[in-house]
């Protein structure tokens, strides 16, 4: 048994919740080869930076948005939302003058 704040005793191998337990040279290094044995590392190479940085505008803009948006909700696995203009969600706040 070891002596708790409060006056509790708990025993040597049980703490209370939210506290750290003093570990020996042993147990770090087997609990280190543990979790050694789980660790996953997965080497890469960095891509090359994107050459072509011109600025878009106009309809190639809203092009690409467009694009982008079908691919962004494609590969979160859900179906693009249809709906109004006047059904879109969301709200106008407009902002403090100043």
């Amino acid at each position: 048994m070891r002596a708790m704040s409060g006056g509790q005793a708990a025993e040597s191998g049980s703490a209370p919740c939210g506290t750290l337990m003093p570990m020996d040279l042993t147990e770090r290094e087997a609990r280190a080869a543990r979790r050694r044995q789980t660790l996953l590392l997965k080497r890469t190479t960095l891509k090359r930076a994107e050459s072509d940085l011109t600025p878009l505008s106009g309809l190639a803009a809203i092009a690409l948005v467009q694009q982008l948006t079908r691919e962004t909700w494609a590969i979160a696995g859900k179906t693009t939302p249809i709906y109004r203009r006047e059904e879109i969600p969301v709200r106008f706040v407009p902002g403090r003058l100043t």
